[in-house]
């Protein structure tokens, strides 16, 4: 009887962690207070890590494109300098613009544990 009972379990057992994993939201719902602590210092943290980016990046983006139309305007005339600092500055709006959208999906993705 025991031995079969053990025959039982040996089969069953890859097939436990999933019927736990299925029924882990429902046990995780039925607690009282919300959110874990450290969920919701995750989000905090990812609000306001995200909230400097949305400062940051512009302010980086637009010395780098300075910085580029500077030596652009320095380099004499130079068609190989300029169209590489041209190329430069190009990227570094390309490079801004992607930046500015990951940081807004986050901040889109994030209001929705908010509540």
């Amino acid at each position: 009887m025991l031995e079969k009972l053990a025959g039982a379990l040996k089969k069953a057992g890859p097939y436990v962690p999933v019927i736990l994993l299925a029924f882990a939201k429902a046990a995780f719902a039925a607690g009282s207070g919300g959110q874990p602590q450290i969920v919701t210092g995750a989000i905090n943290l990812l609000n306001d890590a995200t909230s400097w980016l949305l400062g940051i990046i512009p302010a980086g983006s637009g010395a780098a494109i300075g910085y580029h139309a500077l030596m652009k305007q320095m380099s004499d005339g130079d068609p190989a300098t300029a169209a590489a600092h041209n190329r430069a500055m190009r990227n570094v709006l390309i490079g801004g613009a992607i930046g500015e959208s990951a940081v807004g999906i986050t901040k889109v993705f994030l209001s929705y544990f908010q509540g």
